[in-house]
């Protein structure tokens, strides 16, 4: 971890204020998003993003057609970033796109246990469909007056989500 953050520290100008995910996702998994509309989520895994929304649709599989996701019952979804969250110490997002095998595209990543607030999320349930926007939150700030006021910290471990209540 300690040469990733020296990268992320080199390139920590790099950012883009909005990146995007697209990704295939079942009803039960959207549903937690749903649930957990207006509140802090952490994502314990790394996270990689781009700043072009025609990519993220093209890997969400959004130009296809809905009979494919409703055979399989799956959802193509796309993650909406505003990342308003900059760290002088430790980035939350780091520009990878000269490390990526696909340079033409700009490449970020989101280092594990970074915060995000549930902003919305929009369920589209006739094309399958799930828009879901998040804006990234400081990581030091929220652990330290989160469990200073007592809130409790939750780990689904199949979601692979930390979620404070």
């Amino acid at each position: 971890m300690y040469h990733l953050n020296n990268y992320g520290l080199q390139h920590r100008n790099d950012f883009e204020n909005n990146v995007y995910r697209g990704f295939k996702m079942n009803y039960t998994n959207l549903l937690q998003y749903k649930r957990n509309k207006g509140k802090i989520i952490l994502f314990t895994n790394f996270i990689f993003v781009n700043s072009e929304i025609k990519i993220s649709k093209l890997s969400s599989g959004r130009k296809r057609s809905k009979e494919i996701f409703e055979s399989k019952r799956l959802f193509s979804v796309i993650y909406y970033i505003k990342n308003i969250y900059r760290d002088n110490w430790i980035p939350n997002l780091i520009n990878v796109t000269n490390e990526s095998k696909y340079r033409k595209e700009k490449d970020f990543l989101f280092q594990p246990f970074s915060f995000f607030h549930v902003k919305d999320i929009q369920i589209d349930m006739e094309n399958y469909t799930g828009d879901i926007y998040l804006e990234t939150i400081g990581k030091t700030e929220i652990l330290e007056e989160k469990i200073k006021n007592g809130k409790e910290i939750i780990y689904n471990k199949e979601e692979n989500i930390m979620q404070i209540k």
